[in-house]
């Protein structure tokens, strides 16, 4: 089998030749230790995974060395990690959000890294489109404390901007589905941590919950499918996505006690999962052997049917190289 025909095959609920595995990022440090190469698509490629993900592409116009403006008008700083942090969001007063112009999605150069992506691997690999889900846009746009604060002060100007936000990535969507045919889609919004939401619940299904329906269904309608990561403890949320259409969790997040076989006897006969080798335990402060033990009791508890493993959010710059490289010599024994 083909890593596309791995990770189709496990969103499907089947059983392929061996446990696929992807993740959302791997550091450049870490890739560059492990293969000598910092291009996402040669790491990849050099380790054997049988899929990539990969976001739209967004201009950037420099300050300074580390910090930049990015088409949305987002200001942005560069850290180190995967994703550089939001420092200025471009909407200050939400009441105003209709003067506020959204990105071309169909600009040019919008898929570039999608194409590029595309035309290296063929078939051989799943290439994943990252879009949004709604929140994280708002988050962005609006700032971290303003997307939760006028959750609750400005319902209404909430949901029309969170409209516009779901508008935007289902333009994206089509796009790229009728372009290069894509058949996967990730959305990658955070709505919860280890203690729980960060939005009252019943705020979430009067408000986020509609829009999130309207995105899964508008996802599925194009025919493909939809992997949904969401840190921390999900466990008010999961029966509401499943009955939105997602057809993958991403992580059953150890950090907040979640266990991937409890998870599996619950709802494994709806929805593929993704995980879950802790990416802030073993890969990070472990051994190899602590690993080779985790990979080998997750693929045991979440069953090979169904089960895409990676680690339990990313291969971010603290994880040990030769950590991941046990991981994946351990799946490719194991799985």
């Amino acid at each position: 089998m083909t890593g596309k025909e791995r990770i189709i095959t496990a969103l499907q609920l089947g059983t392929p030749d061996r446990v696929p595995t992807f993740e959302w990022f791997i550091d450049t440090t870490v890739g560059k230790a492990l293969t000598g190469n910092t291009d996402p698509i040669e790491i990849v490629d050099a380790l054997d995974i049988d899929g990539i993900n990969i976001r739209p592409d967004y201009s950037q116009n420099f300050i300074d060395e580390s910090t930049f403006l990015d088409e949305w008008g987002i200001k942005r700083k560069l850290t180190g990690d995967c994703i550089p942090c939001v420092i200025e969001s471009p909407i200050k007063d939400i009441t105003t959000h209709a003067d506020y112009e959204f990105p071309d999605p169909k600009a040019p150069h919008r898929f570039a890294s999608l194409e590029k992506t595309l035309n290296y691997f063929g078939d051989k690999r799943a290439v994943i489109l990252n879009l949004r889900d709604g929140f994280s846009d708002m988050r962005d746009l609006l700032g971290y404390e303003e997307a939760l604060v006028q959750l609750m002060l400005e319902p209404g100007h909430y949901s029309n901007l969170l409209n516009r936000v779901i508008d935007f990535n289902l333009e994206l969507a089509r796009a790229a589905c009728s372009r290069y045919g894509i058949k996967i889609i990730a959305t990658t919004d955070d709505v919860a941590n280890a203690d729980g939401l960060l939005i009252p619940p019943e705020k979430y299904f009067e408000i986020i919950g509609p829009a999130f329906k309207r995105v899964i269904k508008g996802y599925r309608d194009l025919g493909c499918y939809v992997i949904k990561h969401c840190d921390g403890d999900v466990s008010k949320l999961i029966d509401f996505w499943i009955n939105c259409g997602i057809n993958c969790l991403d992580p059953i997040d150890p950090s907040a006690g979640l266990k991937i076989d409890d998870f599996k006897m619950r709802f494994g006969e709806k929805i593929c999962l993704k995980g879950n080798i802790n990416c802030a335990g073993s890969l990070q402060y472990g051994t190899e052997s602590d690993v080779e033990k985790e990979v080998k009791e997750c693929i045991i508890k979440g069953g090979k049917s169904g089960l895409i493993l990676s680690s339990s959010n990313t291969i971010h710059r603290g994880v040990k190289p030769g950590n991941y490289l046990a991981m994946l010599r351990t799946l490719r024994c194991t799985g």
